[in-house]
């Protein structure tokens, strides 16, 4: 049954079969053009991982079957390993190119915890988020993203002090620091306050195929990881429900 409740099953049909056919691309690329340099190579694994995050986000607006995103979840991992492998190859003069592709910022962040909420809620397994974190790395930087990676296992792992993106992430970070009686309100407060922290894109609204559905899914990840209540705002309409009590 289709989730989202902005675009039809066929809008999405075609932006699913769209993101596989570009996913193919890239790798058909890396595969056999010859002509590429390691500094692209990295840059087409990095399109990778996002495409498989669009595909993960377009295919839970439809409707499928959760089950069916895990071999994503795979694929996902493997490309960002592909991408690390690049950057790693690269010569010592290009070696700070990297830094564009891997260093922590907010959309990044963004990206991050989408990936890591699907990992979580479809229960990929301590190895897989052991060796996600690891890729990710950024470290002792940003006080969410640490007490989050921390919770999921990377136990070594230095937390910061600080929060970088107090505009967008304070209220997510104010659920993880408060007691467990306040989180429920917290979390329902963060989710009223959802769009607009995402700057209201409107994408719906567009002549494009930008719109891939609108949900938290950094929300699921925390809802899930803290065992928080969800019951006062299950049906909240950024509230991706059915990843969080999805049952393997």
């Amino acid at each position: 049954m289709l989730r989202d409740k902005l675009k039809s099953k066929a809008y999405f049909d075609e932006q699913v079969e769209f993101s596989l056919e570009t996913i193919q691309e890239y790798i058909d690329d890396l595969k056999k053009d010859n002509s590429l340099t390691v500094n692209s190579k990295m840059r087409f694994s990095f399109r990778l991982v996002d495409y498989t995050s669009r595909l993960l986000h377009e295919r839970y607006s439809r409707g499928d079957n959760l089950t069916e995103l895990k071999p994503h979840l795979l694929e996902a991992l493997e490309y960002r390993q592909w991408q690390k492998n690049y950057a790693d190859s690269l010569p010592a003069n290009e070696q700070k190119d990297r830094i564009g592709w891997e260093e922590i910022r907010t959309d990044y962040l963004e990206n991050w915890l989408d990936w890591l909420a699907f990992a979580y809620c479809l229960d990929m397994g301590d190895s897989y988020y052991t060796q996600a974190l690891e890729l990710i790395a950024n470290q002792g930087l940003d006080v969410l993203f640490d007490s989050i990676a921390l919770k999921m296992g990377d136990t070594e792992r230095t937390v910061s002090n600080d929060l970088l993106f107090k505009k967008r992430f304070k209220k997510l970070h104010d659920v993880i620091a408060a007691d467990i009686e306040q989180q429920p309100s917290l979390m329902k407060a963060y989710l009223d306050a959802w769009y607009k922290l995402i700057d209201s894109p409107d994408y719906h609204l567009m002549d494009t195929d930008a719109y891939i559905g609108y949900w938290s899914w950094e929300a699921a990840l925390v809802v899930k990881l803290y065992n928080i209540d969800d019951s006062s705002f299950i049906d909240h309409p950024y509230y991706p429900k059915d990843l969080v009590h999805f049952k393997g």
